[in-house]
């Protein structure tokens, strides 16, 4: 009988182990080593306690890092969302070509952000870019500009792409929460006298809240964790304007400075972490 109650376990017992030694261990060797100047200058490794933290916290370079990941993170889950939504409202209706379209506007999710990364480099290539052209054809030359590469518009731009790659999966978890609502309340809505905007704000948005939830939380995490697309488009620059939190852990890393970057990706890791609950706990009291 004990046997039969353990017998389940077996089936996870590798699982574990794996993770054990390749998520867990290597993680507390991390946030061991984020306390510690080990670099690739010396063989020694000595505690320095804080002195990391201290430094990234004080020093306007890191600050301005950790200022832009937070920008980066806000403005694309904000946008994704509320683009997302307004798509997922539009091809939640029947007609002919519903399906295509959200296929279409799903489609960027697939392909990888590198080469993503590589073809928005060269649409927006102040020469031979499509949006400069595309500009001067309106005769609006006078916009024309360097867009990766001018301090107003470079962090813009990123976030433009990484909202068009990721809109697509914002709508489909939304178009996956409208199909679950149940039309008798919007015929009782619609009964009543019940404008749209009425019907959206007080059916549509509650019954979404779970979508909303699990929206808030990807696009947040995502736009914290940001690296390959900024990498390909900026590499951080221009005078490090886009320059985010993974960007640099990869600098310093390569740099040869491992426990500075461990620490820096311990603080991304904080920092998801209060973001990923934080919001969670706030979209919980909501549903109260």
């Amino acid at each position: 009988m004990k046997h039969k109650k353990i017998y389940p376990s077996y089936f996870i017992l590798l699982s574990l182990v794996l993770y054990l030694v390749f998520f867990m261990i290597p993680s507390a060797m991390g946030l061991a080593f984020s306390f510690t100047d080990w670099n690739a200058m010396n063989d020694e490794v000595h505690f320095t306690g804080f002195s990391h933290f201290i430094e990234i916290f004080t020093n306007n370079r890191y600050l301005l890092v950790i200022r832009n990941t937070i920008i980066f993170a806000i403005a694309t889950t904000i946008l994704k969302n509320v683009l997302g939504l307004g798509m997922a409202l539009a091809l939640n209706k029947s007609f002919k070509t519903r399906n295509l379209l959200r296929t279409i506007f799903f489609f960027p999710v697939m392909l990888s952000p590198l080469i993503i990364g590589l073809v928005f480099k060269s649409i927006y290539n102040p020469d031979t870019g499509i949006v400069n052209a595309f500009l001067g054809v309106l005769g609006l030359g006078g916009l024309q500009r360097d867009w990766l590469g001018d301090i107003s518009t470079a962090l813009a731009a990123v976030v433009i792409v990484e909202v068009w790659r990721l809109v697509g999966q914002n709508m489909v978890i939304y178009i996956a929460g409208l199909q679950a609502i149940s039309d008798d309340y919007l015929e009782a809505a619609s009964i009543d006298g019940a404008t749209a905007f009425q019907k959206l704000r007080y059916i549509i948005i509650p019954q979404l809240m779970p979508s909303i939830t699990i929206n808030l939380v990807l696009n947040l995490i995502a736009g914290l964790k940001v690296f390959d697309l900024v990498f390909v488009l900026t590499n951080g620059g221009p005078a490090r304007m886009t320059e985010v939190l993974n960007t640099v852990i990869y600098k310093e890393y390569s740099s040869g400075r491992y426990g500075f970057s461990t620490a820096l990706g311990l603080i991304m890791f904080v920092f998801t972490c209060i973001v990923a609950f934080s919001v969670l706990k706030a979209m919980s009291k909501e549903d109260d």
